[in-house]
């Protein structure tokens, strides 16, 4: 394809992920495969995801590397789901954490599988994460936020020996004791996007398509509906 373009063997190397997107060659490569109007968008999207992930290093949960997939002015809530441990131990996490949390309509919700049952063999497979480390990340955040967060930070435990109900199975199958997905929504529920995080020797991130990250998100809000009326049940019982 000449100066202006990106040769036969680059494509190659490019389809095959043995080359990342030379920073001024996107258009080119829009024009190598004549892209539509979308999937230039979805291909921009991606590069600067890309991008982003390599500058901002490992263990970024919620920083620039979300920012890069979510529309601020659409995202009202963000769910993190996953089978690590929680943690937010980056300042710069807990920046961007507290600067999304500014909106007081604004959530960032932790849903990790948990064993219930003391002695059980399940616990040697998830990570227990306790009531210390969710007062650590409301207080790490909270320390750049310019007032108390109360509610709008949630953590909710998913009970891995529930697996009869169709709602916790669901969401139980996107855990793993090492990786997280996380999504971003808006409040209308028409927005939706999010990666998964994968830990390793050299931690990984996959962006979602829009239409994944839509039917992770119904998943993620059948299973706090149902632990809603379950603990409405119980209150009008009590």
């Amino acid at each position: 394809m000449g100066k202006q373009g990106l040769s036969k063997q680059a494509l190659s190397l490019i389809e095959r992920n043995q080359m990342k997107i030379p920073p001024l060659r996107l258009k080119a490569l829009q024009n190598a495969y004549s892209l539509s109007a979308l999937e230039r968008k979805e291909l921009s999207k991606l590069y600067a995801f890309e991008q982003l992930v390599e500058n901002t290093g490992e263990d970024r949960e919620f920083a620039e590397a979300m920012l890069s997939v979510i529309d601020p002015m659409k995202a009202t809530s963000v769910y993190v789901v996953g089978g690590r441990d929680l943690s937010v131990n980056s300042r710069l996490l807990q920046e961007k954490a507290a600067e999304f949390l500014g909106n007081t309509t604004n959530r960032l919700v932790f849903l990790y599988p948990e064993c219930m049952r003391k002695g059980d063999h399940c616990r040697t497979v998830w990570y227990a994460n306790t009531r210390r480390e969710s007062l650590l990340i409301r207080r790490s955040v909270e320390a750049f936020a310019k007032r108390p967060l109360r509610d709008q930070i949630q953590f909710h435990n998913i009970d891995v020996h529930n697996i009869d109900d169709e709602s916790t199975l669901g969401i139980l199958s996107l855990c793993s004791p090492v990786t997280s997905t996380t999504v971003a929504t808006s409040m209308s529920s028409d927005y939706a996007a999010g990666y998964v995080y994968v830990e390793g020797p050299h931690d990984r991130w996959v962006l979602l398509k829009h239409a994944v990250a839509k039917r992770i998100l119904n998943v993620i809000t059948l299973w706090l509906d149902h632990e809603k009326n379950i603990s409405a049940g119980e209150t009008r019982a009590a």
